[in-house]
């Protein structure tokens, strides 16, 4: 069997997969009190009664991974692949960035788990691409690999790329969080806290002032989202307008970056919240803005995809471990 993991600040979703990658159980554990992955695991083994050989084990985890070693970004957890084998008693351990997981969970998802936002005309062994805007912005790519007949994953930071503002109001939103911030990179944009970046600028002196902003004087991103898909206050509903014209920028910038024409996937806790904004026509127009002609016409037919499935990274750290 397999065990798979995709490991976070708050939570560890865990499963047990069979050699076709088929779940056979699944569950998610809180990680506050716990002192290590190990304790978590074997509270998860023990619950479903596993007596099954276990022989790999993937987990995704939010940090970056250098040399089988990863100390989690949001967690006082250092975990090494090879204690993590002997400790579990697992042949092969590994341990992928959470986003190459994602990445992994591409070519397991169903229809059911994509909604379509370009149709397009997609080229077989192309490569693919991932972005995912959520408390960060992550990005991966998924060249094709002919000896694997399939995808294999590719890390990327791209979100911590500068930023590249297109119109006078995006120059000006740039200079605002230069500011701020010292330096602007895509994820001060795509983000949730992005998000309260966006509509902080909206209402400030020289756009539209501190009487478009809601009645709440501190309110989360989430706050924002609801009144902005609500229509109910202007400044947030410009707020996803702008947000999504960025997001279409770099998610085109990524589709270059890899040439991924057999398909962009857009991941994430965001994408979902506000797709209607996604689904606009200014989404692909603005996807494929950039260029010479032959360059915007490839964009213009590469398929685009939401994800809603919670679980892509688990299933993509188990098919990450079925070629350990």
């Amino acid at each position: 069997m397999i065990l798979a993991g995709d490991v976070g600040g708050t939570n560890s979703r865990l499963g047990l997969f069979d050699d076709q990658r088929k779940v056979l159980h699944q569950a998610s554990k809180k990680n506050a009190g716990r002192a290590s992955l190990q304790d978590v695991v074997r509270e998860f083994l023990i619950e479903v009664h596993s007596t099954g050989t276990i022989d790999r084990a993937c987990f995704g985890v939010a940090g970056p991974v250098a040399g089988g070693q990863v100390s989690l970004t949001n967690l006082n957890w250092h975990l090494e692949e090879k204690s993590l084998a002997a400790e579990l008693k697992i042949r092969r351990v590994a341990l992928i960035n959470d986003m190459v997981a994602h990445a992994e969970g591409v070519e397991l998802l169903g229809p059911e788990h994509l909604i379509e936002l370009n149709k397009g005309n997609p080229v077989p062994s192309g490569n693919r691409a991932i972005i995912a805007a959520g408390t960060g912005l992550g990005e991966a790519g998924l060249p094709w690999e002919p000896q694997l007949n399939g995808y294999r994953a590719m890390a990327s930071e791209g979100g911590h790329a500068d930023f590249a503002p297109r119109t006078e109001q995006q120059i000006q939103l740039l200079q605002f969080l230069l500011d701020k911030c010292g330096s602007v990179s895509w994820e001060n944009i795509l983000s949730g806290p992005g998000t309260r970046q966006i509509y902080d600028f909206l209402i400030s002196p020289g756009q539209m002032g501190s009487q478009a902003a809601l009645q709440n004087p501190n309110p989360a991103p989430a706050d924002i989202t609801v009144a902005g898909m609500q229509h109910s206050n202007a400044a947030c509903v410009a707020t996803l307008d702008l947000f999504a014209d960025c997001y279409a920028a770099e998610a085109g910038n990524l589709a270059l970056r890899f040439l991924a024409n057999n398909g962009l996937y857009i991941g994430g806790g965001i994408a979902m919240k506000m797709l209607d904004y996604l689904r606009k026509p200014a989404f692909l127009t603005r996807f494929a803005d950039r260029g010479p002609a032959k360059l915007r016409d490839m964009l213009k037919e590469i398929p685009i995809h939401v994800i809603n499935f919670d679980l892509g990274a688990l299933y993509g750290a188990a098919n990450f471990a079925s070629r350990l």
